[in-house]
């Protein structure tokens, strides 16, 4: 059996922390993937513009799962997007108001918003991972399809995480998207499903794709994938429950682990 997949996040598992990788090295074993009919996918929970920036030259040739799993972009083309309906986005912006420690991002499929209030230097970092990022008077006269809000808790996390999760509707999840970072996305809405819905439509079976991850919003992925890697740099929670483990994102795990596989598939098979 040979992989016919590759999915990757991004964040802590494929560049570094100074959001770089070694291209060259890359470009070098996509050309073997493309010899080989592997199919190389980017899943992450960023805007799908920051995704594509990364990989420009070929980014009509590769496929996109950004916003964990809300919008999906195949070859330039979208091939799937979520909505959280407008009842449901203005109840979460109520529930919101009540946790006013929260930088709120609002994830659409044109842009990203959030209120013009955010402090500067707040706003220089996260343009790095929403290029698309406006400021607004007001979240709830966005005009856009809304995939997901992305919450970032500066302060009491695992309390925050807990109170959205009784808060928030039933048909929302409420997920940690690693480091302080929170996610209310439409339940069923994950990575997971995303790879699963590319495997359909590819006919690629499970022992077929090799992913990696390092954050809990990989786990669902992971576990679809035979061969699924969590990085040296994961989670505690993450490494525990997985048995296979690539070098850490500063040392291009993901790359090595790739190589590895090319140069000999019996070690990883």
């Amino acid at each position: 059996m040979s992989i016919k997949m590759i999915v990757t996040d991004l964040d802590g598992t494929f560049y570094h922390r100074d959001l770089t990788y070694d291209k060259a090295r890359f470009m070098r074993l996509y050309e073997k993937m493309k010899q080989q009919g592997i199919h190389f996918v980017v899943a992450s929970g960023n805007q799908y513009y920051q995704l594509i920036s990364f990989f420009d030259e070929i980014k009509d040739e590769l496929t996109f799962v950004s916003e964990n799993g809300a919008y999906i972009v195949d070859q330039g083309k979208e091939l799937f997007s979520t909505e959280i309906k407008k009842d449901t986005f203005n109840n979460i912006l109520d529930v919101l108001d009540h946790y006013p420690s929260l930088l709120t991002i609002v994830c659409g499929k044109e842009s990203a918003y959030t209120l013009k209030n955010i402090k500067d230097e707040e706003y220089a970092f996260y343009i790095n991972y929403f290029p698309r990022l406006k400021k607004e008077d007001s979240l709830h006269e966005i005009d856009d399809q809304i995939l997901k809000f992305a919450l970032v808790a500066n302060e009491d996390f695992e309390h925050v995480l807990s109170q959205l999760k009784q808060a928030v509707d039933d048909h929302i999840s409420v997920v940690s998207s690693g480091h302080e970072d929170i996610d209310l996305i439409v339940k069923g809405i994950h990575k997971g499903n995303a790879v699963q819905m590319l495997m359909k439509q590819w006919h690629i079976k499970p022992e077929e794709v090799m992913a990696f991850g390092d954050a809990g919003n990989d786990e669902e992925m992971l576990r679809i994938a035979k061969y699924g890697y969590v990085m040296e740099n994961g989670s505690p929670d993450l490494l525990a429950k997985f048995h296979r483990h690539a070098p850490h994102h500063e040392s291009d795990g993901v790359l090595e682990i790739i190589e590895q596989y090319f140069n000999d598939p019996a070690s990883i098979l």
